[in-house]
C-alpha cells in the first residue's frame, strides 16, 4: 500500500521545489510578459517565440494554482502579466489571433488555421477572471469562445475532430460551474455527445480521432484511435457527468477509460502508446512532428509507439479520481503504472536535469536535442492529482 499522504507530499515537493523554481527562474518572461517555452531540459533558451497554446495555458497554470494553492499574489500577478501581453499582441484586426510572437509581442506568424492556441487563450482568460473577479478577461474568453464555436460549424470547415469537442467540453463545464453564460449549455451537450456517443466506435469499444464532417467514419480512419486524447477527453466526460450529477454517465465514461488503457498501454516497455490503428500491422503511419519541439517519429506497424508525457500525466489526471470514488483496483493499477513510468522512464534526474522528456520512442531513448518545455499537463496533473490525495490522506487511504 502506497499511502495517500505519502504521494501527496512527493507531487507537492515536485511542485513547489522542482517545477515552479524552473519556471520563475527560465520560462517566465519577467521583462514583457507570457512564457518562453523553447527551453532545452536544463532550461537554456533556445528561441525568444513565444507560441499561443503556451500562453494560454500558462495564464491557466498560474491562475488556478493562485485559487487552488495559497492565494500567492505572485501567482497571480505572472497570470495577469501574461494576460495583458496576449490581449495587448495576439489580436488581429481580422479577429483572429496571432500564433507566434517575438518576446516583445511583435508578430511573427498571423492566424494560420490553428485554433487550438485561442481555446487555450479561453480556457486561460476564464480561470483568470475566476481568480481575480475581474469582468473584461471573461467577456473576451467569452467572446472569442462564441467565435471559434461557429468558426467549427462552419459548412466547409473540414473533418470532425475529437481534439476540438475536447476543449470546447472542457470550457463549457468550467464556465457553465461557475457561470452559466448564454449559450454555453448547448455547446456542451453537442461537446458532450460528440464524444461519448459520434465518435465511440462500438465495434472498437474505442473512440475514433476523426470523423467525416456528416459524422460518418472515413474509413482510413475508422480503425484509429488516439489513446492519449481519448483518455483525456473521457476524464473531461466525467468531470461534465459530476457537475450533472450523472451517475450512469460518469459509469460509461470510467469503463472506457479503463478500455482504451487495456488496448493502448505498452506492458512492455511503459507508458501509452500514441495510437493505434487495429488490425493494420503494417500501416506506416504519417511523419509525427510534436508542437514546438524539433523532434520527428517515423512508425510502421498496428501502433504508433511514439510515447508522449503528456499522455502518462492524463492517465493520472484520469485514474485516481476513479479509484477515490470506487476503489476499483484496475485504477490504481494505471495510476502506478504511470507514476512508473514518470520516474522511471521519463524523468531526467538521472542526467542531472530537473524535468522530463515530453516526446520518445517506444524504448524511451534519450531526445538530446529538443526546444520546448509543458507548461501545462504536468503542472495541472499534479495540482489535480494533489488535490484528490488530500482528500484521500485524511481517511488514512492509500493506493494498492
Amino acid at each position: 500500500m502506497i499511502a495517500a499522504a505519502e504521494l501527496a507530499r512527493k507531487f507537492r515537493r515536485e511542485l513547489f521545489e522542482v517545477v515552479l523554481p524552473f519556471w520563475e527562474q527560465h520560462g517566465i518572461d519577467h521583462q514583457h510578459g507570457g512564457f518562453l517555452c523553447s527551453l532545452d531540459h536544463a532550461g537554456s533558451l533556445v528561441s525568444d517565440r513565444k507560441f499561443h497554446w503556451f500562453q494560454g495555458r500558462g495564464i491557466w497554470f498560474y491562475s488556478y494554482l493562485y485559487q487552488h494553492f495559497g492565494r500567492d499574489p505572485r501567482h497571480l500577478e505572472t497570470a495577469r502579466r501574461a494576460m495583458e501581453f496576449l490581449l495587448r499582441h495576439a489580436p488581429q484586426p481580422d479577429g483572429w489571433w496571432a500564433e507566434v510572437l517575438a518576446r516583445d509581442g511583435s508578430v511573427l506568424r498571423p492566424f494560420q488555421g490553428d485554433l487550438y492556441g485561442m481555446y487555450f487563450a479561453v480556457e486561460g482568460l476564464a480561470e483568470y477572471a475566476a481568480a481575480s473577479g475581474e469582468a473584461r478577461p471573461l467577456e473576451t474568453a467569452l467572446e472569442l469562445f462564441q467565435k471559434l464555436w461557429r468558426e467549427i460549424h462552419r459548412n466547409d470547415f473540414g473533418p470532425r475532430e475529437q481534439g476540438l469537442w475536447m476543449v470546447n467540453l472542457l470550457i463549457a463545464t468550467r464556465l457553465l460551474e461557475r457561470w452559466h453564460p448564454e449559450g454555453v449549455a448547448e455547446i456542451c451537450d453537442e461537446s458532450l455527445e460528440a464524444i461519448v456517443h459520434r465518435h465511440y466506435n462500438p465495434e472498437l469499444g474505442l473512440n475514433n480521432e476523426r470523423l467525416s464532417r456528416d459524422f460518418s467514419r472515413e474509413p482510413e480512419e475508422a480503425t484509429k484511435c488516439v489513446i492519449g486524447h481519448s483518455v483525456e477527453c473521457l476524464w473531461m466526460v466525467m468531470d461534465e457527468a459530476l457537475r450533472r450529477g450523472d451517475g450512469k454517465l460518469w459509469e460509461l465514461a470510467a469503463e472506457r477509460i479503463r478500455r482504451h488503457l487495456d488496448v493502448g498501454w505498452d506492458h512492455v516497455y511503459g507508458g501509452a502508446a500514441t495510437a493505434v490503428n487495429v488490425g493494420h500491422p503494417e500501416y506506416e503511419w504519417p511523419v509525427d512532428h510534436p508542437v514546438e519541439t524539433g523532434l520527428e517519429f517515423h512508425e510502421r506497424g498496428e501502433y504508433h509507439y511514439m510515447k508522449s508525457f503528456w499522455a502518462v500525466n492524463e492517465t493520472q489526471v484520469a485514474t485516481l479520481p476513479i479509484f477515490e470514488r470506487t476503489g476499483a483496483e484496475w485504477a490504481a493499477r494505471y495510476f502506478l503504472l504511470a507514476e512508473e513510468a514518470r520516474e522511471r522512464r521519463f524523468s531526467l534526474r538521472p542526467r542531472g536535469y530537473p524535468l522530463y522528456l515530453l516526446f520518445t520512442d517506444r524504448q524511451f531513448s534519450f531526445q538530446p536535442r529538443t526546444f520546448r518545455q509543458d507548461n501545462y499537463h504536468l503542472p495541472r496533473q499534479l495540482m489535480f492529482n494533489l488535490r484528490v490525495l488530500e482528500r484521500m490522506a485524511p481517511l488514512s487511504g492509500g493506493l494498492p
